[in-house]
């Protein structure tokens, strides 16, 4: 068992618990909190039409790749009419990356990726997202170099919450699901990683943080809230526990 000893070092313990050997990464509303921009913005848009945008109503389609359709519909709904969504969509974008250029990774993010990489922990993105997208800000926020595996929607049949983006990112690691924790900050997204069979953390975000997240093995407010070994130590006690 993964645990930290006296002197706050990391090592090994007997028991017969899977040791864990990788970490896997969301990106949006994770690493960079994308999914408050998104939301931020949004709501910036039907102001100019005299609505609000619940953040009630917005949390259900957070994490999903259908967040802007669904936002439209509503907008449709509420208007009574249908808006010009290629026109509407140009001015999100414009007011949506202002404030993405702005934002800096989410705190501990990368303490945890400088962590994983000194006890030799392999590490993947996964995520709902392009590539492109994903890969643009992740070299942009200076963290490109600590990922082993970059699995987006790209090559995958089915997005989260399906566990597809997840037991590929497994495979291409070269682990089991067992030997993986997840981070997450969705719903969809930690559905994902538990299907998928692997532990998961969550640490929701202004927009998800209205989610329940008790289908979990850990939630934290924030990575700054835990070292990774304290987090590994946690997770592996449980699960030993549970083991019997």
């Amino acid at each position: 068992m993964f645990c930290i000893t006296e002197n706050n070092g990391v090592d090994w313990e007997g028991g017969g618990v899977m040791p864990i050997k990788a970490i896997a990464l969301d990106f949006d509303g994770l690493i960079v909190d994308t999914e408050t921009a998104s939301y931020d913005s949004f709501c910036e848009l039907v102001r100019s039409f005299d609505l609000d945008m619940p953040l009630e109503v917005w949390k259900e389609w957070a994490g999903g790749i259908q967040t802007w359709q669904l936002a439209c519909d509503y907008l449709d709904e509420q208007l009574g009419k249908p808006v010009d969504r290629e026109a509407l969509h140009r001015r999100h974008r414009e007011m949506y990356t202002a404030l993405i250029e702005e934002l800096d990774v989410m705190p501990g993010v990368k303490q945890l990726l400088e962590d994983a990489c000194r006890i030799g922990l392999r590490v993947a993105l996964a995520s709902s997202a392009s590539a492109a997208w994903a890969v643009e800000h992740i070299k942009r926020c200076g963290l490109i170099d600590y990922f082993d595996v970059l699995q987006t929607r790209d090559d995958a049949a089915k997005v989260k919450p399906d566990p597809e983006i997840y037991r590929k990112a497994v495979e291409k690691l070269g682990v089991k699901p067992e030997e993986t924790i997840a981070f997450e900050d969705s719903l969809v997204g930690t559905l994902a990683a538990k299907a998928a069979g692997l532990s998961c953390v969550a640490v929701p975000n202004r927009v998800t943080g209205l989610f329940s997240f008790e289908h979990v093995d850990l939630q934290l407010a924030s990575l700054a809230d835990m070292s990774l070994e304290e987090i590994i130590c946690t997770l592996e006690q449980s699960r030993a526990a549970a083991q019997g």
